[in-house]
């Protein structure tokens, strides 16, 4: 009876403790979620600028960086920001449709959604295009970095 009376006891302490920990890991995913939300609007909403974006984007995505982009090119991290500096579109919009965040633990975190951007190419010609991505993040020395990502064009309705 002591040994059922202690084992009882000693798994209700257990619960007790683990209860704050439970809190705190679901506050500190809000947290992370909403990091990560605000640096993808960022991401998305840069490309309005003169560069389009790739000032921006630079001090997210990390040094190993790695991406495919929506047509199929692998990229590091400097193909990536140098390709974007050369973009010869002209942006009138670009943001995220939807976005989905998933937080993995206390140091990695995904991104997942949709964005359209709108404009004219170098030759005059309006375009409106939509895409579907996963951005990877990761935590590393107190910063989110971008470490991984893909896209994929989708048809406009």
């Amino acid at each position: 009876m002591k040994l059922l009376t202690a084992t009882l006891v000693a798994i209700t302490a257990l619960g007790l403790c683990a209860a704050p920990l439970a809190l705190a890991l679901d506050a500190d995913s809000s947290a992370v979620e909403t990091k990560i939300k605000l640096m993808e609007d960022a991401w998305a909403a840069a490309q309005m600028q003169k560069d389009h974006g790739a000032s921006v984007v630079e001090g997210f995505l990390a040094s190993d960086y790695h991406g495919i982009t929506s047509k199929g090119e692998m990229r590091n991290k400097s193909e990536q920001i140098e390709k974007m500096r050369a973009d010869t579109d002209t942006y009138t919009s670009s943001k995220n449709d939807s976005l989905k965040v998933h937080v993995y633990g206390t140091d990695v975190a995904t991104g997942c959604g949709t964005s359209t951007e709108k404009g004219k190419d170098k030759d005059g010609k309006e375009f409106s295009r939509s895409y579907a991505w996963l951005d990877t993040w990761m935590l590393r020395d107190g910063q989110w970095q971008c470490i991984a990502s893909v896209g994929t064009p989708l048809k406009n309705p």
